[in-house]
Protein backbone atom coordinates (compact mmCIF):
# COMPACT_ATOMS: atom_id res chain seq x y z
CA UNK A 1 0.00 0.00 0.00
CA UNK A 2 1.28 3.57 -0.65
CA UNK A 3 1.95 6.11 2.08
CA UNK A 4 -0.80 8.62 3.15
CA UNK A 5 -0.63 11.96 1.92
CA UNK A 6 1.12 13.58 5.05
CA UNK A 7 3.35 10.51 5.07
CA UNK A 8 4.23 11.43 1.33
CA UNK A 9 4.36 15.33 2.04
CA UNK A 10 6.72 14.87 4.56
CA UNK A 11 9.21 12.41 2.27
CA UNK A 12 9.03 15.30 -0.07
CA UNK A 13 10.14 17.82 2.11
CA UNK A 14 12.75 15.70 3.94
CA UNK A 15 13.88 15.35 -0.23
CA UNK A 16 14.12 18.99 -0.35
CA UNK A 17 16.22 19.61 2.39
CA UNK A 18 18.30 16.67 1.61
CA UNK A 19 19.37 18.55 -1.55
CA UNK A 20 20.95 21.20 0.69
CA UNK A 21 23.51 18.14 2.11
CA UNK A 22 24.32 17.57 -1.83
CA UNK A 23 24.81 20.98 -2.49
CA UNK A 24 27.11 21.18 1.16
CA UNK A 25 24.91 23.81 2.23
CA UNK A 26 23.86 21.37 5.10
CA UNK A 27 25.85 18.52 7.19
CA UNK A 28 22.45 15.96 7.38
CA UNK A 29 18.92 15.79 7.51
CA UNK A 30 17.01 13.51 9.86
CA UNK A 31 13.44 12.34 11.08
CA UNK A 32 13.49 11.91 14.99
CA UNK A 33 12.83 8.76 15.95
CA UNK A 34 11.58 9.61 19.58
CA UNK A 35 10.88 13.33 20.74
CA UNK A 36 13.63 15.91 21.98
CA UNK A 37 16.60 16.86 20.79
CA UNK A 38 19.60 14.80 18.81
CA UNK A 39 22.10 14.02 22.08
CA UNK A 40 25.39 15.58 19.24
CA UNK A 41 24.39 18.09 16.50
CA UNK A 42 26.87 18.58 13.80
CA UNK A 43 27.51 21.67 12.61
CA UNK A 44 24.51 22.62 9.74
CA UNK A 45 22.37 19.44 10.71
CA UNK A 46 18.22 20.01 10.00
CA UNK A 47 15.91 17.99 12.25
CA UNK A 48 12.89 17.98 10.33
CA UNK A 49 9.47 17.45 12.99
CA UNK A 50 6.02 17.15 12.22
CA UNK A 51 3.91 19.08 14.62
CA UNK A 52 0.12 18.31 15.53
CA UNK A 53 -2.22 19.42 12.86
CA UNK A 54 -5.74 20.80 12.44
CA UNK A 55 -8.40 20.57 10.44
CA UNK A 56 -9.68 23.78 7.94
CA UNK A 57 -13.47 24.11 6.11
CA UNK A 58 -13.78 21.88 3.70
CA UNK A 59 -15.65 21.01 0.58
CA UNK A 60 -18.04 18.36 1.23
CA UNK A 61 -16.62 14.88 0.87
CA UNK A 62 -13.00 16.43 1.61
CA UNK A 63 -10.90 17.07 4.63
CA UNK A 64 -8.50 19.91 4.90
CA UNK A 65 -5.72 19.94 6.98
CA UNK A 66 -2.79 22.54 7.92
CA UNK A 67 -0.17 20.66 9.17
CA UNK A 68 2.55 22.40 11.27
CA UNK A 69 6.04 21.82 10.59
CA UNK A 70 9.52 22.82 11.74
CA UNK A 71 13.20 22.64 10.95
CA UNK A 72 15.83 22.46 13.47
CA UNK A 73 18.64 23.79 12.39
CA UNK A 74 22.08 23.23 14.66
CA UNK A 75 25.07 25.75 13.74
CA UNK A 76 27.91 24.28 16.00
CA UNK A 77 31.29 26.83 15.02
CA UNK A 78 34.37 25.41 14.71
CA UNK A 79 36.78 26.86 17.83
CA UNK A 80 39.40 28.90 14.93
CA UNK A 81 35.73 30.28 13.43
CA UNK A 82 35.93 34.40 13.07
CA UNK A 83 32.11 34.42 11.50
CA UNK A 84 29.63 35.05 14.06
CA UNK A 85 27.23 32.39 14.51
CA UNK A 86 24.18 34.97 13.78
CA UNK A 87 25.79 35.16 10.20
CA UNK A 88 26.10 31.63 9.84
CA UNK A 89 22.59 31.19 11.18
CA UNK A 90 20.95 33.64 8.72
CA UNK A 91 22.66 31.93 5.99
CA UNK A 92 21.22 28.20 6.83
CA UNK A 93 17.92 29.69 7.59
CA UNK A 94 17.56 31.86 4.27
CA UNK A 95 18.98 28.96 1.86
CA UNK A 96 16.17 26.58 4.04
CA UNK A 97 13.19 28.84 3.72
CA UNK A 98 14.10 29.11 0.01
CA UNK A 99 14.29 25.32 -0.39
CA UNK A 100 11.09 24.46 1.10
CA UNK A 101 9.58 27.13 -1.09
CA UNK A 102 10.93 26.40 -4.58
CA UNK A 103 7.39 24.33 -5.04
CA UNK A 104 4.87 25.29 -2.67
CA UNK A 105 2.55 22.69 -3.62
CA UNK A 106 5.10 20.40 -2.62
CA UNK A 107 5.32 18.14 -6.32
CA UNK A 108 1.51 18.73 -6.22
CA UNK A 109 0.73 16.84 -2.89
CA UNK A 110 -0.31 19.99 -1.24
CA UNK A 111 -2.22 23.34 -2.13
CA UNK A 112 0.14 25.71 -0.25
CA UNK A 113 3.42 25.71 2.24
CA UNK A 114 3.98 29.23 4.05
CA UNK A 115 7.07 29.83 5.61
CA UNK A 116 5.87 31.49 9.20
CA UNK A 117 8.50 33.77 11.68
CA UNK A 118 11.62 31.68 13.02
CA UNK A 119 12.68 31.58 16.44
CA UNK A 120 16.25 30.99 17.09
CA UNK A 121 17.66 28.88 20.23
CA UNK A 122 20.81 28.47 22.47
CA UNK A 123 21.72 25.32 23.63
CA UNK A 124 23.65 26.47 26.74
CA UNK A 125 25.89 23.35 27.52
CA UNK A 126 27.49 22.46 23.87
CA UNK A 127 28.19 26.26 22.34
CA UNK A 128 25.10 25.04 20.17
CA UNK A 129 22.91 28.13 18.43
CA UNK A 130 20.61 27.71 15.94
CA UNK A 131 16.91 28.50 14.30
CA UNK A 132 13.88 26.68 14.24
CA UNK A 133 12.07 27.08 10.86
CA UNK A 134 8.38 27.00 10.99
CA UNK A 135 6.37 26.63 8.54
CA UNK A 136 2.19 25.51 7.43
CA UNK A 137 1.86 23.01 4.61
CA UNK A 138 -2.51 22.84 3.35
CA UNK A 139 -3.47 20.25 2.21
CA UNK A 140 -6.64 17.85 1.27
CA UNK A 141 -7.55 14.51 0.89
CA UNK A 142 -11.15 12.52 0.75
CA UNK A 143 -13.23 12.75 3.90
CA UNK A 144 -12.69 8.48 4.62
CA UNK A 145 -9.29 8.19 2.64
CA UNK A 146 -6.23 10.06 3.46
CA UNK A 147 -4.30 8.19 1.42
CA UNK A 148 -5.95 10.13 -1.99
CA UNK A 149 -5.95 13.66 -2.62
CA UNK A 150 -8.79 15.66 -2.09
Amino acid sequence: MSEPILEQIAQYIKGKLDELVDAGEASEVSRPLRAGVPTSPRDKSLVLIQLDPTEDESPMGRKSWVQPFEIEAFVVPDDSSTTPADTLINRLRSQIEKKVRENPNCGGLATDLRVLAPELFTLVDGGIDGVTVNFTVFYRTLEDDPYTQG
